[in-house]
């Protein structure tokens, strides 16, 4: 039982509170076992342990788990049973409450401070709450009664006025968010064996309740269920397995419902289920669903399940052993969590595209922020444009809501006049919005992130609820410079362009602060803009990465003496593809062991409608300098890793470039890069020794740079080789998490040690947004 304090004599409140044991059951699901148990790290609560009880199946799980050993217990069911391999986690618990949580699932960092909370009264026995479905948006679960014949209703309510010794309905937990009293799973015999799959924890909670203890169901303590295949459904959750389904209904029943039920009754339930099966079973074999072998083992299995129910019902029940209870019996070993609870912010980052199917130079920046501080232990955020139904799922470390757009009203007056702020911004500023709110409603929000791109911190500056931190990219101002029929579209400009552009210095005037990736963007926003950009406003940190060649196969040696020369981004003036295009026919036609891969979006239009690819394959260039540039469109990260690994020559002749993640990506892998003298690309790529800088336009230049490094080997490798170390020491993700959190702590949001605080109310931010609303 929680204690107060006070009457502990304990100093430490972690070493007085409720100690947990979770137990995580499973059987050959390796990869979701890896997720729940990386979930379990960020655990804000920490005085737990965690027991594994792995099954039968071999599939690898029980070597991965002998690699944490120290960290978790660790235990084996010889059986496919999984009353009998929650036995065995209740042997090894050494909590004071034995908390279970399936393979497939991950719980929210609450989740055991919240079942905590519960455990104050002595009285409670069980406690569990809510429970995600697979979309991570909407709840399988909430608050579940069950009757005695097994069956579940889900209110709105929770139901303590049926909690209470046999009643005919009492409240129940599901299995994958279900904690108890280990004195009380102890005192009614833990789980019956017979229940190998289905109505297990039903069964629990039926005699925790029939013992008298309180069933506290919760509306927080939030698990997310994934619905992994397993043995009894498929991927498709189509049922292969109705034995256990159709026995187990008749044996709970007989087991806990006589005092309100006949056998008959009871014996007449499962008769229903299985004729409510035949019908699914005969629609899915017309269907291709089932096979006519799968039709006869279900008749087969029906039939033994009914006699099985009846006569297992009629027998002692299988309970928790003394034997079990010995052979497992083991100290509480306590769970390493990633961070302290005190030393972790929680951060917001806020973007239209993430990986995967979006890997443009922002989605993949946000997409490496978020895994970085998340691997620091930080509770990560991602808000995120959703391109069908909404979902929340836990990606490495990072939770990834991909949040439906909603309609809301457009602002009137509009903080931009005269100009009305395009609904599709507004709609998408205010639903990130409310996503934010509903995460800090849970758990405080320390910083929400947004690049300035598409004014994406509009509706986060308008409403001031949140520390923010825009980060400064290519400006519309900067992309119309490429643009020259939309600037000359007075339509498009008056409904889109100068509207953004009025958005963009609003936001850059207000920002509380704003985080540079390069000195180049700085300046050159000052100097288009007219804007001033404090410099207490501001903080510099170019982009930084994890080392993607580390764990990856060596590429295969080229065949034939080849030269790879490689291009990545859109295919659209800004990033110089037409430059590119202009330059390599003659390249090749000196090199003819050279190739050109070029990867990104090549659908772009160009200012008169047709694309650079489409216009360039319209070329009648020989067949052998055609055939070696390769157009491989947009590929997902593994693959775009790949490119780069195999190539010689990395270019990018971009016009302009606030950072150039492109060309740091090239630099993880040791290769020589060839950019544009322009914005930031002089900041990342240092002229003569990591690279090559050509100055933004001129083909000829670009060809001559192509063509020196396509002459020289030992050229390649030296600027390789210094391009690696100069990742090594400046451009590595640590040292951008490092320039962050020195941000937080000058923006008032955690200080100098790490320790998280309140942000200041009533922030100069907030005073300068109101001015200048007012003033709009």
């Amino acid at each position: 039982m929680m204690t107060n304090l006070a009457k502990t004599g304990f100093e430490n409140a972690e070493e007085a509170s409720v100690s947990f044991s979770v137990v995580i059951n499973t059987d050959n699901r390796l990869d979701y076992l890896k997720r729940t148990l990386g979930g379990l790290r960020y655990s804000r609560y920490r005085n737990f342990e965690v027991c594994v009880v792995a099954g039968p199946t071999p599939d690898g799980t029980r070597e991965y788990l002998e690699t944490l050993k120290g960290e978790i217990k660790v235990a084996h069911c010889p059986e496919r049973i999984l009353s009998m391999s929650r036995n065995i986690g209740i042997a090894m618990a050494a909590g004071d409450v034995v908390c279970f949580i399936d393979d497939d699932a991950v719980p929210e960092p609450e989740w055991l401070g919240d079942l905590a909370e519960a455990y104050r009264d002595p009285d409670v026995g069980a406690a569990g709450g809510f429970v995600y479905d697979n979309s991570g948006v909407n709840f399988q679960a909430r608050y579940v009664t069950t009757n005695r014949l097994g069956y579940p209703t889900d209110w709105n309510v929770p139901a303590p006025h049926i909690n209470f010794p046999f009643a005919l309905d009492y409240p129940h937990l599901l299995g994958t968010n279900c904690s108890f009293r280990r004195s009380a799973l102890l005192e009614i015999g833990g789980f019956d064996e017979e229940f190998e799959y289905f109505l297990d924890e039903t069964d629990v909670c039926c005699r925790i309740n029939d013992a008298g203890y309180r069933i506290a169901q919760l509306s927080n303590a939030f698990v997310h269920h994934k619905y992994a295949p397993s043995h009894l459904r498929d991927e498709r959750k189509i049922v292969r397995n109705w034995y256990p389904l159709l026995k187990n209904r008749i044996y709970f029943g007989l087991r806990n419902g006589l005092n309100h039920h006949s056998k008959h009754e009871v014996v007449e339930a499962g008769l229903a289920d299985a004729r409510g099966w035949e019908h699914g079973i005969e629609c899915g074999r017309q269907s291709g669903d089932y096979s006519a072998e799968e039709v006869v083992r279900f008749y087969d299995e029906a039939e033994r399940a009914v006699r099985d129910g009846q006569a297992r019902a009629s027998e002692p029940a299988k309970m928790l052993s003394e034997a079990t209870r010995v052979a497992y019996r083991s100290d509480f070993s306590r769970y390493p969590v990633i961070l302290p609870d005190e030393d972790r912010s929680t951060i917001c980052f806020v973007t239209q595209d993430y990986p995967p199917g979006q890997n443009g130079g922002i989605a993949r920046n946000v997409a490496q922020l978020a895994r970085s501080f998340a691997a620091e232990g930080h509770q990560v955020h991602v808000l995120t444009k959703s391109r069908g139904t909404g979902t929340l799922d836990f990606e490495d470390g990072v939770w990834v809501h991909r949040v439906e757009m909603r309609h809301f009203p457009e602002p009137s007056p509009s903080p931009i006049a005269p100009h009305a702020v395009p609904s599709h911004i507004w709609n998408y500023g205010q639903t990130m919005l409310a996503e934010v709110r509903a995460i800090d409603a849970k758990h405080k929000v320390d910083i929400v992130y947004c690049p300035l791109w598409d004014c994406e911190p509009l509706a986060f500056l308008l409403s001031g609820e949140f520390p923010l931190i825009v980060a400064l990219q290519t400006t519309m101002r900067f992309w119309l410079e490429s643009q020259p029929l939309k600037v000359a579209d007075a339509e498009w400009m008056r409904e889109f362009g100068r509207p953004i552009l009025a958005m963009e210095e609003l936001i850059l005037q207000n920002a509380g602060m704003m985080h540079a990736n390069s000195r180049a963007i700085v300046r050159d926003i000052r100097e288009q803009y007219g804007l001033a950009l404090p410099e207490d406003r501001l903080f510099y940190s170019p982009h930084g990465m994890e080392d993607w060649s580390q764990g990856m196969e060596p590429a295969p040696p080229a065949t034939g003496g080849e030269t790879r020369m490689l291009f990545v981004g859109r295919l659209e003036s800004r990033k110089g593809i037409d430059v590119l295009l202009e330059a390599i026919p003659q390249v090749l036609q000196a090199y003819p062991n050279a190739i050109l891969d070029i990867v990104g979006d090549d659908t772009i239009p160009r200012p008169d409608g047709t694309t650079y690819k489409g216009e360039f394959l319209k070329r009648k260039l020989p067949m052998a300098v055609a055939s070696r540039i390769r157009f491989h469109g947009r590929v997902e990260e593994d693959e775009l890793r790949r490119f780069y690994q195999k190539c010689d020559i990395f270019v990018a002749p971009s016009r302009y470039e606030s950072f150039g993640l492109v060309f740091l990506e090239a630099m993880v892998f040791g290769k020589p890069v060839i950019a544009g003298d322009a914005g930031g690309g002089p900041e990342v790529v240092t002229d003569g020794e990591s690279g090559l800088l050509v100055p933004p336009g001129d083909s000829v230049a670009l060809g001559a740079a192509l063509e020196r490094l396509l002459a020289d080997p030992l050229l390649r490798s030296r600027l390789g080789a210094n391009a690696r170390r100069h990742y090594e020491t400046r451009f590595t993700d640590a040292v951008m998490v490092r320039d962050f959190l020195a941000a937080f702590v000058r923006m008032g949001v955690r200080e100098e040690r790490g320790t998280a605080i309140e942000a200041p109310s009533g922030s100069d931010q907030m005073k300068r947004m109101q001015l200048a609303s007012a003033g709009a």
